[in-house]
């Protein structure tokens, strides 16, 4: 019995996880701060492109429209969604590993399944045809939240469409 294909798929899966791990090997850690001040945003992070309730956003092949959000009393976040393929090959998409959500604080969202809307934006979109549908999530606590959609799991974060969402 020969476990030389074992030993090989193994190595593949660690380079993999090496790869998608890895920082650039120049980056060096520095100080900007400490927990009891905030550092210039303007002078240690690019400006984020934020979008509204509506546009319609390239990304790739394909464009994403949230339609309409709201934070009900409950601190639940209802979020609708549309996603067009306008390419040649067909576009997956998951509402878990696409699609996240964090209160004006940094805290991640988790998602509600129980009290979201039916119709989810899970799916298969082939070519020239569109998903339309919905993503909750819940523990709201902030006057405003922030979606961020990444159309590849393997894109640079340059690729991300961010909207905001106020109360």
């Amino acid at each position: 019995m020969k476990r030389t294909p074992i030993y090989i798929a193994f190595f593949v899966l660690f380079a993999l996880a090496c790869l998608c791990s890895s920082q650039s090997p120049s980056a060096t850690p520095q100080k900007v701060g400490d927990n009891t001040t905030v550092p210039n945003a303007a002078s240690t992070a690019p400006a984020i492109q934020v979008y509204k309730i509506g546009d319609v956003i390239q990304v790739g092949a394909s464009t994403v429209a949230l339609n309409s959000a709201s934070i009900d009393a409950s601190n639940i976040l209802h979020a609708n969604f549309t996603i067009e393929n306008k390419g040649s090959k067909e576009l997956n998409v998951s509402s878990i590993l696409l699609f996240e959500a964090k209160g004006n604080d940094g805290t991640k969202l988790e998602q509600e399944i129980i009290d979201c809307e039916s119709g989810s934006l899970d799916g298969t979109v082939l070519p020239g045809d569109k998903l339309k549908g919905n993503i909750c999530w819940h523990g709201v606590t902030s006057d405003s939240v922030k979606i961020y959609y990444q159309a590849n799991l393997f894109s640079s974060s340059q690729n991300t469409v961010v909207w905001e969402v106020k109360k």
